[in-house]
């Protein structure tokens, strides 16, 4: 019998009602004096009907009608109606728009040029664009405009101004190529303009001084990791994109082989990132003989510290609510529940930023880990038991090299069956949007993860003996850090040229049914943990045939048309 892992999760109902009701809201807009007084009664029914244990099924359905119709209306005063198709066939035409910036997407070296998400401040006199709606625009400050001003404006999060320009609708998707999938995903968060040839600048506010001492700091922890840096080399690129999150200084040879083995992830600051992170914090608070339960007091906002000073990426800010959630029950000696942490920042991230359920960046953060707490650490036990080493054999008899080789099998098969388990989750997502799926991924994340970890870790290191003006140990922890990475690039470049590592097609996986098997991957999952009475290694397999039979169908499916 194999260890479960704990669903239990009182927030749960919660969640299911806000995606539904948030589903709801994006599809059917509905009037506020209709929605609130049902959703008042239904919560009013789950309450009464909460006393007593005889109709436990009736007061779940109940309270989940209750909270979506709640995250109904509140869905439909957050989310901004989509235009109809005969103002998004409209025009293009010249305007002259006040906004904020809002998220940093595409950002340069030295931080006066920029992709952004903005929110109108104030809506044009003519069109369908109202006060609070989101466009996307290239933002640039050139140097003549600060001489002029005499202002350090940096591109980022905050910063208001008032600009004219040429405002379009974005076209509908129709390929595979990065820009109709970038089109996609800006539709997706709601964003179905374009404001370009951006002219006559005027800055109406400046970011707030925190901002600028967080951007101001992100230049300095760049200058920090270059340290050393060798002239024409690729290694500190990836190395400061790693732990700053700034993949404009990625070649478009490394996006395109990070890409093809799956690896890109790496370089987006996240769970990974946040986690390793948050250890090193952890560890450093245990030296100092930091008590345990104000840990999280001390660390916590050390890491939102950093989340801010890189961007405060929607990634990031995901992890760090993630780890905020996990990390604060040890300060509340609360029973540590992984999964309930994962829902509550599930339902935190949601409540601020309703946007963020289309978006991919979020379906892959949370059903990837959903996927290593409820398959992975269970296949990992299973495997641990299944390939234990001389286990008739006392531990005290066991030569150097039996416990070298048994050390290996310990460390190795963990990581085996989280990278699996994240694959498995990962998908049915990689196939419905980017039309490919990288087996070799499986593979390639066990290897790189450690040395990707370390990597972070000495990013960490160097940052820190810097700030206590030990330059030259920086410099030695930098060239340490390039050596790993140096490894990393092998042997992605060595993965690149296998022919298994990836596979893709031309719109060969159908959307709506690789979330389908996604949807029963999880079912089988959440039965395995919460109803099946034991858990054994048959059992265990279940949910991965179910989704690799579902994905084959699936593309066999749709290639069948093709073979007729």
């Amino acid at each position: 019998m194999l260890p479960r892992t704990s669903t239990r999760a009182p927030m749960a109902l919660i969640l299911i009602g806000l995606i539904a009701g948030l589903f709801l809201a994006r599809q059917y807009p509905a009037p506020l004096i209709l929605l609130l007084p049902t959703a008042v009664s239904c919560c009013l029914i789950a309450l009464l009907l909460g006393f007593r244990k005889t109709v436990k099924p009736v007061w779940t359905f109940v309270f989940i009608a209750g909270s979506t119709l709640c995250f109904w209306a509140y869905g439909s005063m957050r989310l901004a109606p989509s235009p109809s198709t005969p103002e998004l066939d409209l025009p293009q035409r010249e305007a002259r728009l006040a906004f904020e910036v809002e998220t940093v997407i595409h950002l340069n070296e030295n931080r006066r040029s920029a992709g952004v998400t903005a929110r109108l401040l104030q809506a044009p006199k003519i069109g369908c664009l109202r006060q609070d709606d989101l466009i996307y625009t290239q933002l640039k400050i050139s140097e003549q405009f600060l001489r002029t001003k005499r202002l350090p404006v940096l591109v980022q999060n905050g910063l208001q101004v008032r600009a004219k320009g040429i405002l379009k609708p974005i076209p509908h998707s129709s390929g595979p190529d990065l820009n109709d999938d970038f089109s996609s995903y800006l539709k997706a968060i709601g964003i179905h303009y374009h404001f370009g040839r951006v002219n006559e600048l005027e800055i109406i506010e400046t970011p707030s001084s925190f901002a600028q001492f967080c951007a101001v700091t992100n230049q300095s922890l760049q200058t920090i990791l270059e340290l050393g840096a060798p002239e024409n080399s690729e290694l500190p690129n990836i190395y400061v994109t790693m732990l700053l999150g700034n993949d404009t200084k990625l070649t478009r040879e490394q996006r395109e082989r990070y890409w093809a083995t799956g690896t890109m992830h790496f370089f987006a600051i996240s769970g990974l990132h946040i986690g390793v992170i948050a250890a090193v914090i952890a560890q450093c608070l245990n030296l100092l003989r930091a008590p345990r339960n104000l840990g999280p007091f001390i660390g916590l906002p050390l890491l939102y510290l950093y989340v801010e000073i890189i961007g405060a990426s929607p990634s990031a800010m995901r992890a760090f609510l993630m780890t905020a959630f996990f990390w604060a029950s040890f300060a509340l000696r609360r029973q540590h529940a992984p999964f309930a942490a994962l829902v509550n920042s599930a339902i935190a991230v949601l409540i601020i930023d309703p946007t963020q359920l289309w978006g991919l960046g979020f379906q892959l953060s949370y059903t990837v880990v959903a996927s290593i707490l409820m398959f992975g650490l269970p296949l990992s036990a299973f495997l641990k038991q299944a390939l234990q080493l001389y286990r008739w054999l006392p531990e005290d008899d066991w030569t150097k090299r039996q416990r070298i080789v048994s050390g290996m099998v310990n460390k190795l098969v963990p990581l085996f069956a989280i990278s699996l388990s994240a694959w498995l989750a990962s998908m049915p997502l990689c196939a419905a949007s980017f039309n490919f799926v990288a087996p070799g991924a499986i593979i390639l994340n066990i290897i790189l993860v450690c040395l990707v970890s370390v990597a972070i870790i000495s990013g960490i290191l160097s940052i820190g003996c810097s700030y206590l003006t030990i330059l030259s140990v920086s410099e030695f922890i930098n060239h340490a850090a390039w050596v790993v990475l140096s490894i990393m690039d092998w042997i992605v470049r060595i993965g690149t040229t296998l022919p298994i590592i990836s596979f893709s097609g031309n719109n060969a996986y159908l959307t709506g049914l690789c979330y389908c098997a996604l949807t029963a991957y999880f079912v089988s999952l959440f039965w395995l943990h919460s109803y099946a009475k034991t858990v054994h290694s048959r059992v265990l397999w279940l949910p991965v045939a179910i989704i690799l039979i579902g994905m084959g169908l699936i593309w066999l499916g749709a290639k069948l048309p093709n073979l007729t």
